[in-house]
C-alpha cells in the first residue's frame, strides 16, 4: 500500500560496498508495509560498521542504522496504535531489516516494536545516536555494574580501564560515569588509546586519567604504563577495539576475579590461556548491540535529563564520502551524525 506514488525522495547510495555514496533525488518513497510505518529520517548516524565496511568490504545488515525521524504514516491496519504521523521516534536496529536504511529521506518499518517515541525534550539530533552507539554502551556498563558493585564489598577502589576514545568509547565513558562511577575517588575510569587527540577529547568528558597506547611502543612498556596509571591493576575492562593486541594487553593488566567485555569490532583471533583464567577467577564475557527494553530504559534515562551526551558534529547528507574519510583518519571527535532531511513544519 502506497499513498506517495507519485513523491520522490533524496537517496545516499552505492553501488558498490567499495564504491563512494552517491546522492538521488529521484527515488520512490518506499510503501508502507503491512503492520508496519513509514519514517521520515531526519538524522543518521555515520556509523563506524560503515566506515569499517569501506575498508573490509563486508556489508552491514543495515547501513546507517542509526536513525531518527518522524512518522509519516502507519498502516491503517494497526489497531489502538500509540504511533501518530509526525511524533519524533527513533529505530532499534533489528537484523530482520535487509535493506540500506539510514541515508534514505524515508524508510519503511515493518515492526512496530522497533519504533520508539523520544522524549519530548529530546532532539532528533542526540535521538539518532541512541539505538546503536548509546545502546551498545550502555549493554556493556550495565554488564560491568554488578561485577563492580561485588568487588567494591571488598575492595577500596575498583578501576576501569576503557579500550578506544571514539565515539562508543566516550558513550561508555558518559553512562559509567553515571551508573557506576559517582564515586570517583572509589571507582576510577581511565581511557586508552592510539590517538593523543582523541584522548584528550576523553579528558575533556571527565575520565579520571588516559593512557596513551601509541602502535610505536614496546608491548612490554604498554602493559607497565598501563599498571602505573591504574595503580593496583585493573578490575574491568570495556574493550569495542577487540584486536589482538589489546586483548593480550588487557589480560596482562587485569586483577583477579577481573572482567574483560569485549565488543568485537574486529575479527581477529586471540589466544588465551584458559588455565591462568580459571586460576585468576577471571572472565571475558561479549558486549550485544543491547536489547529493546535497555533501549527504553535509556530514552528514560534521558526523559529525565539525567545524562548529557557526548560530544558530535553534524553534517549534511551530501557530505557523507568526507565525513567517511574523516572518520577513517580520526578526524573527527565522538560521533558524526548525518542530516538526511528537514523537520516537517508541523513539528
Amino acid at each position: 500500500m502506497n499513498d506517495n506514488d507519485n513523491l520522490n525522495m533524496k537517496r545516499a547510495h552505492r553501488t558498490s560496498v567499495t564504491e563512494p555514496y552517491q546522492l538521488c533525488s529521484n527515488n520512490p518513497v518506499p510503501e508502507i508495509p503491512r503492520g508496519g510505518c513509514r519514517i521520515r529520517v531526519v538524522y543518521a548516524g555515520a556509523c563506524f560498521t560503515d566506515s569499517q565496511l569501506r575498508k573490509t568490504g563486508r556489508r552491514p545488515k543495515m547501513a546507517g542504522f542509526e536513525v531518527s525521524g518522524v512518522i509519516d504514516q502507519v498502516c491503517n491496519s494497526v489497531p489502538n496504535c500509540n504511533l501518530l504521523p509526525g511524533d519524533k521516534v527513533v529505530v532499534y536496529p533489528d537484523g530482520e531489516e535487509k535493506h540500506e536504511v539510514g541515508y534514505s529521506e524515508y524508510i519503511a518499518v515493518k515492526d512496530l516494536k522497533n519504533v520508539f517515541k523520544l522524549p519530548e525534550s529530546m532532539s532528533l539530533e542526540i535521538g539518532s545516536m541512541l539505538p546503536s552507539s548509546a545502546l551498545t554502551a550502555y549493554s556493556a556498563v550495565k554488564r560491568a555494574e554488578p561485577h563492580v558493585r561485588d568487588l567494591m564489598k571488598t575492595k577500596e577502589s575498583c578501576n576501569i580501564l576503557i579500550v578506544g576514545a571514539g565515539g562508543l568509547g566516550l558513550w561508555t565513558l558518559t553512562l559509567a560515569k553515571h551508573f557506576i562511577g559517582q564515586n570517583s575517588d572509589k571507582v576510577r575510569i581511565t581511557v586508552a588509546d592510539t590517538s593523543i587527540e582523541k584522548l584528550i577529547v576523553a579528558q575533556d568528558h571527565g575520565c579520571y586519567d588516559v593512557i596513551h597506547w601509541s602502535d610505536c611502543d614496546h608491548e612490554q612498556y604498554l602493559v607497565e604504563r598501563t599498571l602505573d596509571v591504574c595503580r593496583g591493576g585493573v578490575d574491568v575492562v570495556i574493550d569495542f577495539v577487540s584486536s589482538q593486541r589489546t586483548m593480550n594487553r588487557a589480560i596482562r593488566c587485569l586483577n583477579r576475579e577481573g572482567m574483560i567485555l569485549a565488543g568485537g569490532n574486529s575479527r581477529h583471533e586471540v589466544m588465551i590461556c584458559l588455565n591462568d583464567l580459571a586460576a585468576n577467577a577471571q572472565s571475558i564475557l561479549g558486549v550485544s548491540k543491547g536489547s529493546r527494553a535497555q533501549l527504553e530504559e535509556l530514552l528514560n534515562v534521558f526523559a529525565a535529563e539525567q545524562v548529557q551526551p557526548p560530544c558530535y558534529s553534524v553534517f549534511p547528507v551530501e557530505q557523507v564520502n568526507s565525513v567517511f574519510e574523516k572518520l577513517s583518519s580520526c578526524q573527527i571527535d565522538g560521533r558524526a551524525i548525518l542530516k538526511v532531511s528537514e523537520v516537517p513544519c508541523n513539528n
